[in-house]
């Protein structure tokens, strides 16, 4: 059984509970608590209204984020969009189109803006706009393909003088294991620009981006034979040139380097269906005297890596250098293959889409 306090302690602790409610008496008349308190309070409501703000600045918050969110579900959308608008027979052939790297240099395909409904025996009527042709690209082809035993039959329902009853029946075709396609070259060729219509008759669907019909027309392109070579005159200058500097070392920095694009950190992947991405290349490195002929460089590439060396000991009062140093670039491109959508919103292969990949560098 614990022993008692004893009167000693019991009254050593009264004395000191009577003490410090004497000593909070004293502070209260004197109004320290009060402000106490109230400073207490400020600081608990400025820590409040740091740290959950009130219904306005809420608001307010909130509105200036929207347009961070806004962004962000319209890209969302955009690409949930893009996605759901070439998929179905259009991508799946073209993608395969791209993987099998055709014979043509463009390839557009071309769904139909209107379609009719089921006529009596079954079949209906589309509508394609053909869009207008680049001035260097020539009509090759023009193919309506379908999933295979899809398209039965097909005819032209075409208005032009050269046909006398208004309707043409389409019978070469073209089928495998996947896919049919009727030529229909006759009917688009001088329909730049103008609309082409179809009646088809087959099991056919024609819910939106399924597995409808689609147009397909080849082109081909003019190949422009780029100069590789300098010509004769500029070697020999180059070699004047060189002929008149004082001897010492030949070094050059110049150089191509790896550059791997990723179509998807740039947002190219709203418009590029494939690849995903490439290898670029690109140039890095100084230009330094004397240069060497394989960077190709110009007559004005020479003068100004001269002059920059003749006032490299010399600034203006900003700090400049009076004459830089002729720059690094790429001297020579080369195309790459792309499925893309172009500014008309038509999905396009293109063989060589100019200017993609860095072959050489140089000195300019």
């Amino acid at each position: 059984m614990a022993s008692l306090p004893s009167f000693k302690t019991q009254r050593r602790y009264w004395l000191l509970l009577g003490a410090s409610a004497f000593f909070v008496c004293c502070l209260w008349k004197a109004g320290s608590i009060s402000r106490w308190t109230s400073n207490m309070h400020a600081k608990a409501l400025i820590h409040f209204d740091l740290s959950i703000p009130s219904s306005s600045s809420s608001s307010s918050l909130l509105t200036s984020r929207r347009p961070i969110f806004n962004k962000t579900s319209t890209r969302l959308s955009r690409d949930a969009a893009h996605r759901r608008k070439h998929r179905g027979t259009l991508s799946r052939y073209m993608l395969q189109l791209y993987h099998r790297r055709p014979d043509a240099d463009v390839v557009r395909a071309i769904q139909p803006v209107h379609t009719s409904g089921p006529l009596g025996d079954g079949g209906r009527i589309l509508e394609f706009a053909i869009p207008s042709i680049d001035v260097d690209e020539t009509l090759e082809a023009a193919e309506l393909l379908g999933i295979a035993g899809a398209i039965i039959r097909v005819r032209s329902l075409d208005d032009l003088p050269s046909t006398r009853n208004g309707s043409e029946m389409i019978r070469r075709s073209r089928k495998d294991d996947a896919w049919r396609a009727f030529d229909i070259t006759s009917v688009v060729a001088g329909r730049n620009g103008d609309t082409v219509k179809l009646y088809v008759h087959g099991r056919l669907t024609y819910r939106a981006y399924s597995d409808s019909p689609i147009l397909l027309l080849n082109y081909s392109k003019v190949r422009y034979v780029r100069r590789q070579r300098r010509s004769t005159e500029e070697q020999e200058d180059q070699d004047r040139w060189e002929d008149e500097l004082p001897r010492r070392k030949r070094r050059n920095n110049c150089h191509r380097r790896p550059m791997y694009v990723d179509f998807a950190l740039i947002a190219y992947d709203e418009w590029v269906i494939a690849p995903p991405g490439y290898q670029a290349y690109q140039c890095s490195g100084k230009c330094a005297f004397p240069l060497g002929d394989h960077l190709s460089p110009t007559k004005h590439a020479i003068v100004q890596t001269l002059m920059h060396g003749a006032f490299q000991a010399s600034e203006d009062l900003r700090g400049n250098k009076f004459v830089g140093r002729a720059c690094c670039v790429p001297t020579k491109l080369a195309p790459t293959s792309l499925l893309y959508v172009d500014a008309r919103g038509t999905l396009t292969y293109e063989y060589g889409y100019e200017d993609m990949v860095v072959v050489e560098c140089g000195c300019r």
